[in-house]
């Protein structure tokens, strides 16, 4: 068995957006005529979809990709586009991070695309994908099952006391907007019906972003199976309002609290850079932190969480 990554390019014709495809797989020891070669031993149904953070990228989720793909899944991480560096800086649109409604356009495509013809030598069934984020893609995940933002819920929490040490605030500062017109909000609510999509049949979100603006009545709606994981002691996203809101309203959520003074960067790779989001450190982790140790852990639950669900 030879665990291989590659990254392929697409095109979303009708949202008129690139769309950059990082798999995770077992290889074939053989050649083949498709892009992608797959283990003769690859189970079709075994379909997994990654959504990454505001401003990342799936280039730094191989730690998660490679463990999937070790255990028989094809796992297809999706950048997106105006927010992810892989299309280069040139077109990174901090305003993107607001259009939240994007990223679940750019999963269902994906999933649509895993049926192209040509890309693997066997073909895969796509109706029964688990789909795992972090961050922003943590976001993201629960709305391809059903989560909506509430108007106004954000911007009231942001102007709290409550609000001082969240983080996730910061991104809606750079658009200093009019209040949204009705027909905006109109507009934006028959997307989020559209973010929606019975292909994905469970949910993983690791320290979720979004927490403060999503609704309960939409989280309550979630009947897919769902594991939140979060850091207790969150340098970026209160696990009270993020984490820990989503579990406690969705039915039958699994909730999972990390320890060990886990910020809201250990859900990807191990890296060394000096950079900074929003004061934090993308890289290093306060004293003590064993990223890897972490990410075991993690994982143990991942997989816990898919085995009792019947995924495997």
């Amino acid at each position: 068995m030879e665990l291989r990554t590659k990254e392929v390019d697409f095109v979303n014709q009708n949202a008129n957006r690139p769309a950059k495809i990082k798999f995770w797989y077992q290889g074939g020891a053989e050649p083949c005529e498709a892009t992608i070669c797959l283990s003769p031993k690859q189970s079709s149904h075994r379909v997994a979809i990654i959504s990454h953070g505001a401003f990342g990228s799936p280039r730094e989720m191989n730690w998660l990709g490679y463990a999937l793909a070790s255990q028989g899944w094809v796992v297809a991480g999706v950048a997106h586009f105006g927010e992810s560096w892989v299309y280069g800086a040139e077109n990174i649109d901090p305003s993107s991070a607001m259009r939240f409604w994007q990223r679940p356009q750019d999963v269902s495509f994906a999933i649509d695309s895993l049926s192209k013809e040509g890309l693997f030598n066997t073909s895969l069934k796509t109706d029964n994908v688990i789909m795992l984020g972090h961050s922003s893609g943590g976001f993201t995940s629960l709305a391809m099952a059903g989560a909506n933002l509430e108007a106004g819920k954000s911007e009231a929490y942001c102007a709290s006391e409550k609000a001082k040490d969240d983080k996730g605030c910061n991104y809606g500062q750079q658009s200093k907007h009019k209040p949204m017109t009705e027909e905006m909000l109109t507009k934006i609510g028959l997307l989020q019906e559209r973010m929606r999509d019975e292909r994905v049949v469970a949910v993983i979100s690791l320290d979720p972003a979004l927490g403060h603006a999503v609704s309960e009545k939409s989280l309550e709606s979630i009947k897919v199976p769902a594991l939140v994981i979060g850091s207790l002691k969150n340098d970026f996203l209160p696990y009270s309002t993020h984490s820990k809101y989503y579990a406690n309203h969705i039915q039958g959520a699994d909730l999972v609290g990390i320890e060990q003074g886990a910020g809201h960067f250990v859900y990807i790779d191990k890296c060394d850079t000096d950079r900074e989001v929003k004061g934090v450190f993308l890289c290093k982790d306060r004293e003590g932190v064993d990223r890897k140790a972490i990410q075991k852990q993690i994982l143990e639950h991942v997989f816990g969480f898919i085995y009792k669900n019947g995924f495997s």
